[in-house]
């Protein structure tokens, strides 16, 4: 190995060293996933006041707070890749006909599966309803319906928020 070679391979073990650390610190489970919401195209008759996916330490899993305090709207948001997997999720909502403001903090724990690797947790909301997705990658089969998620329609969507009629 040359030189160079060992320096790289040094600080690729320092970086994954430190990431490690940071998985530690912050109690949570990293793994690769992504969460996401477009008030834009699936919840158009709302705005999103506030939400937090988890303890809300990793950018783009909650509203930054300068933007709520101003009481600035948040039309979507997509993150991916290996983030802390969330064990709530937040939501503010504000109806714009009736002008009333709605929230909801969902336990997700006992929602979604052991491995949510490569899944994507996505919400939308009808009216006063809060709904969660879990959306599963590659295309569905042909037998399957299509979800309500218009972006993700050509993938398995299961609704693990509310809980489905029995």
């Amino acid at each position: 190995m040359s030189g160079l070679q060992v320096k790289r391979l040094k600080c690729l073990l320092l970086g994954l060293f430190l990431f490690g650390l940071t998985a530690s610190a912050t109690g949570e489970t990293m793994v690769n996933h992504s969460f996401s919401f477009d008030a834009r195209h699936d919840s158009s008759d709302v705005e999103v006041l506030d939400y937090q996916y988890g303890d809300g330490t990793q950018f783009g899993t909650h509203a930054d707070r300068e933007r709520v305090a101003l009481g600035q709207v948040f039309p979507a948001d997509n993150i991916s890749g290996v983030i802390p997997r969330g064990d709530t999720l937040y939501v503010k909502w504000r109806d714009k006909h009736s002008h009333h403001v709605y929230q909801d903090r969902v336990d997700l724990k006992n929602r979604m599966p052991m491995d949510i690797k490569d899944l994507r947790v996505h919400f939308l909301i009808k009216g006063s309803q809060l709904y969660v997705y879990l959306i599963y990658p590659g295309l569905k089969e042909a037998s399957v319906p299509k979800g309500p998620v218009r972006m993700y329609e050509d993938q398995k969507q299961v609704q693990i928020y509310p809980d489905l009629p029995k």
